[in-house]
């Protein structure tokens, strides 16, 4: 399989490059994990987590359920620092629940998030598809 490594060979959207340290916190088998550049695929409908030149892994080949995803249950995290799941989002307070924890507690995004970054961004976009009011 070769293709653009900037751009998920399914979806076909340019995703961002993640740490090597953050793919071996969340993939279940890290023997596959190789020197290259991988990037993380944040696309709600595709099914490819992470990608490089020349590999993939996909939702079943990392240890846990990625939250922004569309397969994923209510149970699955968004936010990976707390525990926030899906099912939080009911709370119209999530957002200032995970800022104010990050302002006292700070946090390991880069580690703990599959995408190696904070969640607040994903949640945003997913409260607006959701047309939920925070």
């Amino acid at each position: 399989m070769l293709f653009f490594a900037d751009k998920c060979p399914s979806c076909n959207l340019a995703g961002h490059k993640v740490s090597s340290d953050t793919m071996i916190h969340h993939v279940k088998d890290i023997s596959r994990i190789s020197d290259a550049a991988y990037y993380f695929c944040s696309t709600p409908e595709c099914d490819i987590v992470y990608y490089s030149q020349d590999d993939l892994f996909t939702t079943s080949m990392v240890n846990k359920e990625i939250g922004i995803k569309s397969s994923s249950s209510d149970q699955a995290l968004l936010c990976y620092c707390y525990n926030y799941p899906k099912a939080e989002l009911v709370s119209n307070s999530l957002l200032d629940k995970i800022k104010i924890r990050i302002d006292n507690f700070g946090n390991r995004c880069d580690l703990r998030h599959p995408a190696g970054r904070c969640c607040i961004n994903d949640i945003k976009k997913i409260v607006a598809v959701q047309k939920v009011e925070f």
